[in-house]
């Protein structure tokens, strides 16, 4: 069977191939392997760029990893196996400079990697009851530890009369901010404009917030499907059921992605800690150095928050991002044990059955 040809295009480089990873790719020295890069992920296949857009399977060794993150994502560069009589192959992910990642929602301690190799990510919110600054800053939080940069789009805009009072919430994270209204055009030029050739860039935000009619607008062509958000709590269905990679008529290229209900925070406190420095310089003035901000005399946070320097609600956002991420430390390390401890058993078990059959075999 020969593959099956989805789309073509003229080179591995309209979907963000540069000198830098060519000269990486020359040192892995793959005689029989051909670069390509994951750009569809509809959960049982994949399509990749090679730069012809074909169907593809994962190696035996990749299908039947134990752990998820290793599974090539959408943006992956790969090494594929070619053949004339089958499907292309994936044998490896080659490069990966960043990710986009977060805790599987439930109790299970997993990481589900959303996107990896993301140039700029843009925040959507919409402006009505889906607007949450909170929200915001973990979004914010889990781009900057892989150093994605990061453009705030409020969509929406004419579901309000009072536009700037958002954008007061939104002083304190420093990004720039966009006001759109996808529905109509307004904005999506400022938003291409961010997009240059052969940089990747992703939509992020919440079902109904927009991200499948701005795709459409910055494609020009109904790609992705749209669906009438409620009126009575403005949420919306999830109408991207896939992660998909797009090239954008200016040579930019956009990874669309299913809305995230809940972004479960992936990471450690230390990354935290860079993401609040306000905070972290007022606790460098606490009269203690073992100060916990609570009652201690001479505290420089509760002092900040009395006077009103210090917001109630981004300090209270700092405490429970920050908790999340102490219960997440606390039950990997647990994981990890329990994962030794089981190891531990079957390797004894395996020794005690080999003792078994040592002892037959002398008997017999």
């Amino acid at each position: 069977m020969n593959h099956v040809i989805i789309e073509a295009v003229n080179t591995l480089e309209q979907f963000g191939w540069t000198e830098k990873n060519q000269l990486e790719w020359d040192t892995l020295a793959f005689d029989d392997l051909q670069p390509a890069r994951v750009i569809a992920d509809f959960g049982t296949s994949l399509k990749i760029a090679l730069p012809e857009v074909v169907s593809a399977e994962l190696s035996g060794k990749l299908a039947h990893y134990k752990s998820r993150d290793d599974a090539p994502k959408v943006g992956d560069w790969v090494a594929v196996r070619v053949t004339d009589n089958g499907p292309a192959t994936i044998e490896s992910v080659v490069f990966r400079a960043n990710e986009i990642a977060r805790k599987v929602a439930g109790k299970q301690v997993l990481k589900q990697v959303v996107a990896t190799n993301i140039d700029i990510a843009f925040l959507l919110l919409a402006l009505d009851n889906d607007f949450s600054a909170e929200r915001l800053k973990r979004f914010l939080y889990q781009l900057s530890i892989n150093d994605i940069e990061a453009v705030i789009v409020l969509n929406k805009a004419d579901k309000t009369d009072d536009i700037p009072s958002y954008i007061a919430q939104l002083e304190l994270f420093e990004q720039p901010i966009i006001v759109s209204v996808a529905t109509e055009g307004k904005g999506v030029d400022e938003i291409a404009a961010h997009i240059k050739p052969g940089r990747t860039a992703i939509l992020l935000g919440s079902s109904g917030v927009g991200k499948s009619t701005l795709t459409n607008k910055l494609l020009g062509r109904d790609a992705q499907r749209t669906n009438i958000v409620r009126a009575s709590d403005s949420t919306g269905q999830h109408t991207t059921v896939h992660r998909e990679l797009f090239i954008l008529p200016n040579g930019g290229l956009l990874v669309d992605t299913p809305g995230i209900r809940e972004l479960q925070l992936w990471g450690t406190e230390e990354d935290l800690e860079a993401n609040f420095t306000d905070i972290m310089d007022l606790a460098t003035h606490c009269e203690f150095t073992n100060c916990r901000h609570g009652k201690e005399h001479g505290c420089a946070i509760q002092a900040a928050l009395k006077n009103g320097t210090l917001d109630k609600n981004h300090y209270a956002n700092y405490l429970k991002m920050k908790d999340e991420l102490t219960k997440l430390a606390t039950k990997t390390t647990e994981a990890i044990r329990q994962g030794k401890n089981r190891a531990r058993n079957y390797n004894k078990s395996r020794n005690a059955e080999k003792r078994f059959d040592m002892l037959e075999d002398e008997e017999e």
